[in-house]
């Protein structure tokens, strides 16, 4: 559903907008300002309505399905399997169960239970994450956060079966993602949602200016799908640029930190230093090429992390699940 809402949205109000165009010729501009209207307030809701994007999820995603060990593979195919004589090729990647937790967050049968479980409210001014005042920082009947989420999930990876496992899984898969987009550990504005952007003056690989977005937007969806898809055509091909780039860097080989607490302050206090949080409503080629980096970057850790995640967990069967000492 997520990914068909991330297809539809664009041609929603492409549609409106020519038809807002037709309405002011033909002297129907009122009823054709209604239309608009309504067209962003779509464009801006749906925009809430995921983390990185189907495109950033399955970055990580595929990154990770690449490096994982032998005993986290057989695992992981046994728990995507549709039917007991399902062969090893059959089964359903990473990637392709990457969106799911956007999908139940809004249409599952307790929309909201889940909600808090994607983000970290951490306010720009602090470094350090407080969890007895961040997770949640409000609505608790909405779940916690993902970083108490991402410790709960691989005692239900390891020790549960069946459904609830399956479900554990595709939480775990995007969540680990989730942590690592700055703007999911940011809690102004709620992370970025609430700031307009109205101009884009930069220019990407496969876009320029107002053609990389459907304006206004807000910071949070640029970093969400914008960004991602201003720098290349296609996921696959990002992530081919990833292993033969970033992911080949001294920051990728030397990475070691598996706590989700460390993720989430490195990507909330990388945001902060490098300036990509922005009062106003404008993004011009500076901002794009000192954010770029920053989403390269972080794909390519949340994939490796979420890679040894999953290697962690499938590798014993011992259960209750304890952290390695």
């Amino acid at each position: 559903m997520a990914r068909l809402l991330a297809k539809v949205e664009h041609r929603i109000i492409y549609n409106r907008l020519t038809y807002f165009e037709e309405g002011l010729m033909c002297g129907r501009s009122k009823f054709a300002k209604r239309l608009i209207f309504l067209s962003l307030i779509l464009a801006l809701s749906a925009s809430n309505a995921w983390a990185w994007g189907e495109e950033g999820h399955s970055i990580v995603a595929e990154i990770a399905q690449r490096r994982l060990s032998q005993n986290a593979a057989q695992a992981i195919v046994k728990i995507l399997q549709t039917s007991p004589n399902a062969t090893a090729y059959t089964t359903p990647s990473l990637a392709s169960i990457s969106t799911w937790a956007d999908e139940v967050r809004y249409n599952g049968p307790k929309p909201n239970e889940t909600y808090n479980w994607h983000f970290v409210d951490i306010p720009r001014q602090d470094t350090h994450y407080d969890p007895a005042t961040e997770c949640p920082k409000e609505k608790p009947e909405q779940g916690d956060c993902v970083i108490k989420e991402l410790s709960r999930l691989k005692n239900e990876l390891r020790c549960t079966a069946g459904d609830q496992q399956l479900r554990a899984l595709k939480f775990a898969v995007h969540f680990v993602g989730d942590i690592h987009q700055p703007f999911h550990t940011i809690w102004e504005s709620s992370g970025g949602n609430g700031s307009v952007i109205k101009v884009i003056q930069f220019k990407g690989k496969t876009c320029t200016a107002d053609k990389c977005s459907t304006l206004p937007d807000n910071l949070h969806k640029m970093w969400d799908t914008t960004l991602i898809r201003a720098m290349e055509y296609n996921w696959p091909t990002f992530v081919d640029d990833l292993e033969a780039g970033w992911l080949t860097s001294d920051a990728a080989k030397n990475d070691t930190k598996d706590d989700p607490v460390i993720w989430a302050e490195d990507a909330h206090n990388e945001a902060i230093a490098r300036n990509i949080w922005v009062d106003g409503d404008t993004l011009d080629q500076a901002y794009y090429d000192r954010a770029t980096p920053l989403v390269t970057q972080q794909l390519g850790f949340a994939g490796l992390r979420l890679a040894r995640y999953l290697n962690d967990v499938f590798g014993s069967s011992q259960c209750p699940y304890t952290p390695a000492k």
